[in-house]
């Protein structure tokens, strides 16, 4: 206030008296009064944008955070849904896709199966959408390298979108595996018809929908092949002791190193337990009761479908995939099955008791 005195005075004094010193003081004051007001005023606009571009992203953050905390509401709400329905809704609600689907892994077909999905529009032509687990679909990729990718119509540096999504519509998409622990038993299918590309956001807003997905799961015993879920399922038969001539066929297995305990349907190598499907328990039984003897893949498949479910003729193939993967996790399980070209597969006992027999108890 004081300034804007001062400089009335000066213009006054220089009108009145017409002196070049007064007119000059004028001149400068005029001029470091406006520059003084343009920097106030610039500072002043760009605090103004910095704060602007603050609670944006906080609004952004917060909305984000709302997202996933309605898709975990939805993930444990004790409802009628198939597990596989709330994890389709949380995954479209978290990351406000329009889309998401779920597909389950079939070991006895070797294939993941469409389950469950979320879409206000048309989808039933997925119903018979079966990607092979060793084929090249983006669901079989990731969930053969356990983790997330992209997929884009519109941007050749990323893996391109299945057919029957194109066909409906979407040009932008994630999939992300989903897993039991070490096992990954399918993948979620999230879709856009958006031209931007899914960003890091999106995708670890999915991915922890997701994990928060398997964990509830493991919690509750719960499996997301259950309720709803069942008109897509592929009807699984396998083996058991009252279906075959083996008097061993589900005995406990024992040997330095390693054991198979048909209860809990889970095998220990060195220290370790894993998790093991039927199909796969089965399998690793047949090869173990044999160690050191190639068995055929037909003899494998005898041993562990049923004559009236029979499986994919890579069945074999991609099971043993599968439970090499698992014995990959642990020092001794690495070469415990052999691929004997022309024969079949062998069990190798681990290196420090190559030469004991096995005994069956």
């Amino acid at each position: 206030m004081a300034t804007v005195i001062a400089l009335s005075v000066v213009i006054s004094v220089g009108l009145l008296t017409g002196s070049a010193l007064g007119l000059m003081i004028i001149g400068t004051a005029l001029t470091g009064s406006s520059i003084g007001i343009h920097v106030f005023m610039s500072n002043r606009i760009r605090i103004t944008s910095k704060e602007l571009a603050e609670a944006e992203a906080k609004l952004l953050k917060e909305a984000s955070s709302s997202r996933i905390l309605s898709g975990i509401r939805t993930l444990r709400a004790n409802d009628s849904l198939s597990a596989d329905a709330r994890l389709a809704a949380a995954a479209r609600m978290a990351t406000e896709y329009p889309a998401a689907i779920v597909f389950n892994l079939r070991d006895a077909h070797g294939v993941l199966a469409p389950s469950n999905w979320n879409y206000d529009g048309q989808l039933s032509h997925i119903r018979d959408q079966f990607e092979p687990v060793n084929g090249e679909d983006p669901g079989a990729k990731a969930a053969r390298q356990g983790s997330a990718i992209i997929l884009s119509n519109t941007d050749t540096r990323t893996e391109g979108l299945p057919s029957w999504a194109e066909n409906a519509g979407f040009s932008q998409g994630i999939v992300v595996p989903i897993s039991r622990g070490i096992d990954t038993i399918g993948v979620v299918y999230v879709f856009s018809k958006s031209a931007e590309l899914p960003s890091l956001e999106e995708i670890e807003q999915l991915e922890l929908i997701v994990s928060f997905s398997s964990h509830s799961a493991l919690e509750s015993g719960r499996e997301s092949t259950s309720g709803q879920s069942q008109p897509f399922r592929i009807v699984e038969k396998p083996v058991t002791s009252s279906s075959t001539d083996s008097p061993t066929a589900t005995r406990p297995i024992r040997m330095d190193g390693f054991a198979l305990n048909p209860e809990s349907e889970r095998m220990e190598m060195d220290g370790m337990l894993i998790s093991l499907s039927p199909t796969e328990f089965l399998l690793m039984h047949a090869l173990a009761s044999s160690p050191d003897k190639p068995i055929s893949p037909e003899a494998l498949m005898n041993r562990c479908w049923s004559k009236d479910s029979r499986p994919a003729e890579n069945a074999v193939d991609v099971a043993i995939f599968r439970l090499r993967k698992k014995l990959n996790k642990t020092s001794l399980g690495k070469g415990l099955i052999k691929t004997v070209r022309g024969s079949g597969y062998m069990f190798i006992p681990p290196a420090s008791i190559a030469a004991s027999p096995v005994v069956a108890d």
